[in-house]
């Protein structure tokens, strides 16, 4: 074997790695790091879980929306004019008429996360109709 000094062809990298990782601010960097992305992930939950409740307590209101919306994406795919701009103005058709729906039964304009919500939920409906579901 061929020694070629100062060349250890890697063999020592582990040792720096574990200097680097011993190292007390790349482990408070580290932790800080893993916190915040745990914390990320708790809040992308809790508004998954948010989402379907808000859902759930206004189908009345959706549900009605969600199947014109179901029917508009099935036209269109009749016709061969779906495509991504007419899938969202459906989209956005159908929360139109969530917002006048809910802004005249309840007496109160639907708030943003009800908004955002609702949308989520009219999006899965056009996909699971562009999917046969």
């Amino acid at each position: 074997m061929i020694v070629i000094p100062g060349n250890d062809a890697g063999l020592n990298r582990g040792n720096e790695m574990t200097d680097i990782l011993n190292n007390e601010a790349v482990q408070t960097a580290l932790i800080a790091l893993i916190v915040v992305a745990l914390n990320a992930l708790a809040q992308w939950v809790r508004s998954k879980v948010s989402f379907k409740k808000i859902v759930d307590e206004y189908w009345c209101y959706v549900q009605p929306v969600a199947g014109v919306v179901r029917t508009e994406v099935l036209d269109a795919l009749k016709s061969s004019t779906l495509s991504t701009s007419v899938l969202g103005a459906i989209v956005q058709r159908g929360l139109v008429q969530f917002t006048e729906s809910f802004r005249l039964n309840e007496g109160r304009e639907p708030t943003a996360t009800q908004i955002a919500a609702v949308g989520i939920e009219l999006e899965d409906v056009a996909e699971r109709a562009i999917g046969g579901k």
